[in-house]
């Protein structure tokens, strides 16, 4: 990207985030908004594309439905209101507006910004609104990538591993459960579909209350990645809590464990993986796994077996012994899916990796997944997060068109106070990945990047007596963090702490004297109503010296 951008024909860049970061210093537009306010700052860009006619009429007709709804919403967001809410200049909104309404192309890309950001669902809805309204998607050089952290985190919405149906089933729709029931051979009653799915937020409430007494956790670091973590940490350390962890280290979450089960990671294991480009890849085995190691997919056949999980017939529930079988059973379950495998064949991926399902590029007809009887989803009220029904869908009628979902802003629940001034903003750096479960044990990444830090605008460093490199502390109603203060880019107000850092280091360990250093040890526990996924940027903290 960087490489385009210093290239001929030089593209447009627009940029929304509170800090300037090495992207939004490339931008012709940086929106250096408030934290909390991407619903505002998006209904005010998508009123100026109507309102100056830089929208494809003709397209959204014939395409999208929820039009007029979209119109009226937006209509109170003036370049001017916004930027009341946002902390802007009303001349930078109608200058990003006019870049993305007079642009040949658009691509759009988002990722935890907004995800993790108060009204995340509302927001990324917006964004994809803005490709609509310009008919810019299906094309080269036009489309949406709502990103993913990582290319496994595209197979667990796929597969169903983040809680909802396999291969993007409706779990409102009975036809699918029973596709489902009819390719495990059980009964359709033995396949939760109830209610919506349960997510980790509320499993783990559920947890503190008692009433789930086995919970475990796969290739994930909670102890470090979830909000409020004195309150993780006390929910995994319950004495009626038995914790079951899969990991290939001892991460700060399976020191809570009774039993670990040490896993094998990609280059130990044959797999496959998909990018957010739908792009699927196959992982050959290089090495063996060490000592008692085995691939999650073995731990879980195995586990099974030894529940004694069976079919309607009385055979093993999980079937398959190799990762062929494996592979070619979920060929199978999406077949006929918008994730459509079938096609794509082991001996395909092995004479070279990189396949695409569902081909070059999605949507090129204008033709969306939205037919009542084969949508994923019936979709939700954004500001409550309340399902609609299958009656509540058909009435919008979309039936291959693409539905515009609609979102009014709304305060974050925790703003900031006389008290605790400033608002919070978590985030990654370039040398890190997620909990550094594996990153921090590189000596090179851990040499560039080995402690956490706070940044804070010049004006605010000033106002505190804050020089660079002087340890600050950081508090909000829930913890502390303590670390060396960064003077950067980072709009006025606002305080942005990388999030990787456990509470103690391996090296130093977790003595009394262990300095609180986890970002998470401040974040709010609530989560965006549709979406479920915790906000990480919506909190309100405080900043004095050390």
């Amino acid at each position: 990207m960087l490489d385009r951008l210093h290239g001929p024909d030089r593209p447009k860049l627009v940029v929304i985030d509170p800090r300037r970061t090495p992207t939004a210093r490339e931008a012709d537009a940086h929106l250096a908004i408030r934290n909390g306010t991407n619903v505002a700052v998006l209904n005010s860009l998508i009123r100026e594309l109507i309102e100056n006619g830089w929208i494809d009429q003709e397209w959204v007709d014939e395409h999208t439905v929820g039009f007029e709804s979209l119109v009226k919403t937006v209509e109170p967001y003036t370049p001017e209101h916004a930027a009341e809410i946002c902390g802007i200049d009303a001349a930078d909104i109608r200058r990003a507006a006019e870049l993305l309404g007079s642009a040949e192309r658009l691509v759009s890309l988002v990722l935890q910004g907004v995800y993790q950001s108060h009204q995340a669902t509302g927001a990324a809805c917006q964004v994809n609104n803005i490709n609509l309204l310009r008919g810019m998607i299906g094309q080269p050089g036009r489309g949406i990538l709502q990103m993913n952290g990582q290319p496994t985190a595209q197979n667990t919405r796929e597969t169903g591993c983040n809680g909802d149906l396999a291969a993007f089933r409706n779990w409102q729709n009975p036809k699918h459960v029973e596709e489902l029931a009819a390719l495990w051979n059980v009964d359709p009653l033995q396949i939760p579909h109830w209610g919506p799915p349960t997510h980790a937020m509320q499993i783990f409430r559920y947890a503190e209350q008692g009433s789930i007494k086995f919970l475990w956790i796969v290739g994930t670091n909670p102890a470090v990645s979830l909000p409020e973590l004195n309150r993780i940490r006390s929910i995994l350390a319950r004495d009626d809590l038995f914790v079951v962890v899969s990991d290939a280290f001892l991460s700060e979450t399976a020191h809570f464990a009774d039993v670990v089960f040490p896993a094998a990671i990609w280059g130990e294991k044959s797999g496959t993986f998909t990018n957010a480009d739908r792009t699927v890849h196959l992982s050959e085995q290089a090495v063996e796994p060490p000592g008692e190691a085995r691939a999650d997919g073995e731990i879980f056949i195995d586990f099974g077996n030894r529940l004694g999980l069976e079919d309607k017939d009385g055979a093993p529930l999980l079937k398959w012994r190799s990762r062929e079988e494996v592979y070619d059973a979920w060929r199978e379950c999406s077949k006929g899916r918008p994730c459509d495998y079938s096609e794509i064949g082991y001996e395909e991926l092995r004479d070279g990796s990189g396949i695409q399902w569902g081909g070059e590029r999605l949507y090129t007809d204008g033709r969306f997944p939205s037919f009542p009887e084969y949508a994923q989803d019936f979709g939700h009220d954004l500001t409550t997060g309340v399902t609609f029904t299958e009656t509540d869908y058909k009435v919008l009628a979309p039936n291959g068109r693409a539905v515009v979902r609609v979102a009014s802003y709304e305060p974050p629940s925790e703003e900031p106070s006389d008290e605790y001034p400033f608002r919070l903003a978590t985030g990654r750096t370039v040398y890190h990945f997620h909990t550094r479960t594996k990153t921090g044990r590189t000596p090179e990444l851990r040499a560039a990047a080995p402690d956490p830090w706070v940044e804070l605008s010049a004006a605010d460093a000033s106002r505190l007596g804050v020089t660079e490199g002087e340890s600050v502390r950081v508090e909000s109603p829930r913890g502390v963090v303590v670390a060396p203060a960064w003077i950067t880019g980072v709009r006025e107000g606002v305080v942005f702490i990388p999030f990787h850092f456990g509470y103690w280091d391996e090296e130093d360990g977790a003595g009394p004297n262990a300095r609180p250093r986890a970002a998470n040890e401040l974040t709010i526990t609530a989560w965006d109503p549709t979406s479920k996924q915790p906000l990480f940027k919506s909190a309100a903290v405080r900043v004095e010296p050390a």
